[in-house]
């Protein structure tokens, strides 16, 4: 999913599309100013949390979204619906709190539901000291 997608699903949810299906350029070029800024910063932290349940040698490095154009490196479920919700409550935070904390919530109920915590293998150790402790 590229960022133009998001952008535009962002725009359909923060009620700036216009009736024919279009982006107005001059309404929404402020949010598409700030939209690639306020991406990356998403991306990153979505990486970062992934990151922690991967091997070392596995990591992702975030790559910067410099335009609207590049693609993500996280799936299109989570770019269709983390980022956008993400998107929207960091645009929405300066103009209708209600509405950003809405989005916000929506995000953090996601981001919980798609990135759960790996389950930890049992790992079987040796007494060595006869401690009769359980690990």
């Amino acid at each position: 999913m590229t960022g133009e997608q998001v952008f535009n699903i962002t725009m359909a949810m923060i009620d700036e599309m216009l009736t024919t299906g279009n982006l107005d350029p001059e309404a929404t070029a402020e949010y598409r100013a700030k939209a690639p800024h306020i991406l990356t910063m998403l991306q990153d932290e979505l990486i970062g949390i992934e990151n922690r349940f991967r091997k070392k040698s596995e990591y992702i490095f975030p790559i910067p979204i410099e335009s609207l154009d590049q693609t993500f490196q996280v799936d299109d479920i989570k770019a269709g619906s983390l980022l956008t919700n993400g998107l929207a409550a960091q645009l929405m935070l300066h103009e209708d709190k209600t509405l950003a904390n809405y989005f916000e919530q929506r995000y953090v109920e996601m981001k919980t539901m798609f990135i759960k915590t790996a389950a930890n293998k049992t790992e079987i150790k040796k007494d060595v000291y006869d401690a009769k402790l359980s690990y």
